[in-house]
C-alpha cells in the first residue's frame, strides 16, 4: 500500500460491543443470491472499462454543452451588435426627422406670416412635431424592448445550461471517483504482498485486550503472516491466547481481529461501504439544504 493510503486505512473500523462469530455459514437467502445457476454464464464487466466509458460519455456531454454555450454566446454577441446598430439608426432617423420638421416649421412660419396666420400655423407645427415624435418613440421602444427580451432569454438559457450541467455531472463524478478508489485499492493489494501485514499492525496497535486475540485472514495472506509473526512481538507482549485463522469472507490484503472486548473489522469492503454511506449522507444533506432554501 502506498503511503498516502496508510493514515486512512482504518477510518471505517468498528468496535462491536459483543462477540460476533466470523466465518459462519451464510443464510439460505444469501446462499441463493451468491450461487449462480449452472445454466447461465454471466461475464462481469471490468469496472475500469465501465469507468472509462462513463468518463468518455461525460466528456462527450461536456463538449456538446460547450458547443451549445459557444453558439449561444455568439448569438448573444450578434444580438448586442444588432441592438447597438438599431439604436444608432433610430437616433440618426430621429435627427433627420427633426431636421425635416424644423425645416417644414420654418417654411410654415414664413407662409403664416405672409398669409396672416402665424399663430395658427405655429400651433399646428408644434402639434405635428410632437405627434411625430411620439409615434417614432413608440416604434423604436417596441424594437428595443423585443431585443432586450431576446437578450434576457439567451442569458437565462445559458444560466440554466450551466446549472443543469453542474447538477447532472457532480453526483456522477463523485460515484466515478468512488469506483476509481475501489479499483486503486484492488491494484494496491495485488501489487504489494505486505498489505495485510501493514493493516494487521495498525489494528494490533489499537487492541487493548490481552486475554484472547483471534486474527482472521484471507488464505493467500495467512502463510505470509505466520512466517513473519515475530515482527509483531512488540505489539503482542502480554497476550495470553493468540490464534491466526483463515476465513474466506476476508478479502486479500485485509483482516478481522476479534477480542473479548469486541471485533475490529479492517476489511477493504467495509471501508468502501462506509465511504459510500458518507457520500449518500452528503447527497441527502445537500438535497435537504436545497429544499429549505427554496
Amino acid at each position: 500500500m502506498s503511503d498516502f493510503l496508510r493514515p486512512n486505512v482504518l477510518r471505517a473500523v468498528r468496535i462491536l460491543s459483543e462477540t460476533v462469530k466470523v466465518g459462519s455459514s451464510l443464510s439460505a437467502d444469501e446462499s441463493e443470491r451468491e450461487v449462480q445457476p449452472a445454466s447461465r454464464t454471466v461475464l462481469p464487466r471490468d469496472p475500469l472499462a465501465l469507468l472509462k466509458e462513463e468518463l468518455a460519455l461525460t466528456q462527450s456531454r461536456l463538449e456538446r454543452a460547450e458547443v451549445e454555450i459557444t453558439l449561444l454566446s455568439s448569438r448573444n454577441r450578434v444580438l448586442a451588435e444588432q441592438f447597438q446598430a438599431e439604436r444608432k439608426k433610430a437616433e440618426e432617423e430621429e435627427q433627420q426627422r427633426r431636421a425635416i420638421l424644423e425645416a417644414e416649421g420654418t417654411d410654415l412660419r414664413k407662409r403664416s406670416v405672409e398669409e396672416g396666420f402665424l399663430e395658427g400655423k405655429r400651433t399646428g407645427c408644434a402639434e405635428g412635431q410632437e405627434q411625430a415624435r411620439r409615434e417614432m418613440k413608440r416604434h423604436y421602444e417596441g424594437k428595443v424592448a423585443s431585443l432586450v427580451v431576446l437578450l434576457e432569454n439567451v442569458h437565462a438559457t445559458l444560466s440554466k445550461r450551466l446549472e443543469g450541467l453542474a447538477a447532472l455531472h457532480l453526483p456522477q463524478l463523485i460515484r466515478m471517483w468512488e469506483l476509481l478508489l475501489s479499483r486503486m485499492l484492488q491494484q494496491e493489494v495485488t501489487l504489494r504482498e505486505d498489505t495485510a501485514m501493514l493493516v494487521l499492525r495498525e489494528v494490533l496497535e489499537r487492541v487493548s485486550d490481552r486475554e484472547r486475540i483471534l486474527v482472521y485472514l484471507n488464505a493467500d495472506d495467512l502463510e505470509g503472516i505466520l512466517g513473519r509473526k515475530d515482527s509483531f512481538g512488540d505489539l503482542l507482549r502480554g497476550v495470553k491466547y493468540l490464534e491466526y485463522l483463515s476465513d474466506a469472507n476476508v478479502e486479500k490484503g485485509s483482516c478481522i481481529v476479534e477480542t473479548n472486548l469486541g471485533i475490529y473489522d479492517a476489511r477493504w469492503r467495509t471501508q468502501l461501504e462506509q465511504i459510500g454511506k458518507d457520500i449518500d449522507h452528503l447527497f441527502i444533506e445537500g438535497r435537504n439544504d436545497d429544499a429549505e432554501t427554496s
